[in-house]
């Protein structure tokens, strides 16, 4: 897994666990932090003060800690990362969905949607719209668009954009 690879997790991540996305300095600390630049070193090549970017580092560093549940430092960001590059999420219904593998299989900027005779209409007993509906709620309660939650369930959009 490459750094940018690195860092979609760990924004991905963030924003599924907290719904906030990293800004650029919280890049740039994963970045040099992933290269085993010195804070110094960060800070010149971001143009802010050391002190700024320490701050900002051991804030990130704490929040990383939180989101993966381990202790985070730069000395051991990658393998934590690493670790976790395969992130799930509890879906309402109570099963589990994977980021890594939503990331891998929904291409968001397609341009060749599924057609509709590609897609599985929502179940037809209640107990499985239900949960149908319950994971749509709760893929858009992470950040999902409802086009990306047609593609990746396959279902069709207007189905999708039904659920209240």
């Amino acid at each position: 897994m490459d750094i940018s690879e690195l860092l979609k997790v760990v924004d991905e991540t963030m924003f599924a666990r907290t719904g906030k996305r990293l800004n650029d300095l919280q890049r740039k600390v994963i970045e040099g932090a992933l290269n085993h630049q010195k804070y110094v070193e960060i800070a010149d090549v971001f143009g802010k003060s050391e002190g700024h970017v320490k701050d900002v580092g051991y804030e990130l560093l704490q929040m990383l800690s939180d989101v993966f549940e381990e202790p985070v430092s730069k000395g051991n960001l990658k393998s934590v990362l690493e670790r976790h590059g395969d992130i799930n999420f509890k879906v309402g219904d109570g099963s589990f969905g994977n980021i890594g593998h939503v990331i891998g299989c929904v291409s968001f900027n397609s341009n060749e949607p599924k057609t509709e005779s590609d897609k599985v209409p929502l179940e037809k007993t209640d107990a499985q719209r239900d949960k149908q509906i319950s994971k749509i709620k709760k893929l858009r309660e992470v950040g999902f668009t409802d086009d990306a939650i047609s593609e990746l369930l396959e279902i069709p959009l207007e189905l999708v954009e039904s659920v209240n």
